[in-house]
């Protein structure tokens, strides 16, 4: 038997799921009377030979595509499902959301389902009496706890489920999506919850396709795709790659998961930007040629002050894999988490700009710069918006980083020009 760090309160080995699938429900009583051992199935592998560890007080970001194996993953680490092959050991008490409502009676009072989940983690009633309270502050859903819970929205299903399983003391909290129904307050009263549950040393492994959340929540990150664990650690270099491959139709996951291209430098001859980039994609890698980040005095610098107006200069050549008629030039502005705070692109102004017979363009986009004291990623592209969801030629995940400062202390992330008047009266 595997024996656990003291430090590691999950351990998966070597773990497969193989489902049995046949076309025909006669098919399974056939192949269970075959003599000769016949089979009527096909078996299709939910996980593949998984093996990863999580130590204590460590949040997760377990991400993936639909029928990726991921909520197959969570209902096996919880006990709702056995392996096929593989071991897996858990140390600590676990709270689970793998489904929204799941364990609870439909039939059953927002209250009775209180108890029956606390009984079915193994409290007493006079124990879980001792957490109605806190439970019913986070759920907010009112009177309605005296009501059967078919009757509730989604919303309200999704604060009470949510409130049970971090009011009953977990050492090992799992979040399977569940949290994409509820409104934006909810959410981030969640996500603040969540913040609180670390501080604690509380484990938490959460599966979502939301990126953002990812890099903003997570020590590290899981990919799974079909079945098989691709990738596994720092959270902005698995996320990178994730979204790589989700927006490449060409690329192939060997290309993708070719590790060693993050962070490479380019150099360009004549004028040379080098790209110390965390990840680039697209099909026609390389047309990006360099950016400069223009202050108010004419310098490309890498720090500038709030509300100063700064240009962002990008050098591109046109190859013949370019539709012109449909290209179009973007950059975005994002935070250290991932979260885009400003994005522009040519086609926001018009979709002819590049008909000409040039080889070469130089774009140019001016602004005051409204974000306050942080650190920040450029990214840039080259699309084509022949469709509503752009293809890329060339993209680049950080093309450029640069700093904001202020002489004064800010409050918020953006700082507009606000005008302001004050009449006494």
């Amino acid at each position: 038997m595997t024996i656990l760090d003291e430090d590691v309160v999950i351990s998966v080995n070597n773990l497969s799921k193989v489902y049995k699938l046949y076309n025909d429900p006669k098919d399974r009583l056939k192949e269970s009377l075959s003599l000769s051992r016949k089979k009527y199935h096909k078996e299709f592998h939910a996980l593949n030979n998984i093996s990863f560890k999580v130590k204590r007080g460590e949040t997760i970001g377990i991400i993936g595509k639909n029928g990726s194996g991921k909520s197959t993953l969570l209902k096996i680490l919880t006990g709702v499902l056995s392996p096929s092959e593989g071991e897996v050991f858990v140390k600590g008490k676990i709270a689970a959301l793998l489904e929204l409502g799941a364990g609870f009676n439909p039939e059953y009072t927002g209250m009775e389902n209180i108890f029956l989940q606390g009984t079915i983690i193994g409290f007493t009633k006079e124990q879980m009496r001792s957490k109605v309270e806190s439970i019913l502050q986070f759920a907010e859903i009112g009177d309605y706890i005296n009501q059967p819970v078919r009757t509730y929205s989604s919303g309200m299903f999704a604060r009470l489920a949510f409130a049970v399983a971090i009011n009953v003391e977990p050492e090992i909290l799992i979040v399977d999506e569940a949290l994409a129904v509820g409104d934006v307050r909810f959410q981030a009263k969640c996500f603040k919850k969540f913040e609180d549950l670390k501080e604690q040393g509380i484990t938490i492994l959460f599966v979502t396709h939301d990126v953002f959340s990812v890099r903003n929540m997570c020590d590290r990150a899981v990919w799974i795709n079909q079945g098989e664990l691709l990738l596994e650690g720092d959270t902005s270099l698995v996320t990178a790659k994730y979204m790589e491959y989700m927006n490449s139709e060409t690329l192939s996951l060997e290309n993708v998961l070719d590790i060693d291209e993050i962070g490479s430098e380019v150099s360009i001859e004549n004028k040379i930007t080098n790209f110390n980039f965390i990840n680039r994609w697209g099909k026609d890698q390389g047309a990006i040629k360099y950016v400069e980040l223009i202050n108010s005095k004419g310098k490309n610098v890498d720090v500038f002050e709030t509300g100063e107006r700064i240009k962002i200069i990008m050098g591109f050549a046109i190859s013949e894999k370019m539709n012109k008629k449909n290209l179009s030039v973007a950059f975005s502005i994002k935070n250290k988490l991932g979260l885009d705070l400003i994005v522009s692109t040519t086609n926001d102004f018009k979709d002819d700009n590049f008909v000409s017979n040039h080889n070469f363009y130089e774009v140019s986009f001016e602004f005051y710069l409204p974000l306050n004291t942080e650190e920040y990623v450029l990214n840039l592209a080259i699309e084509d918006r022949q469709n509503t969801s752009p293809e890329y030629y060339d993209y680049i995940e950080g093309a450029a980083y640069f700093r904001v400062v202020s002489e004064n202390y800010l409050f918020g992330i953006f700082i507009p020009e606000i005008t302001q008047e004050i009449i006494g009266k």
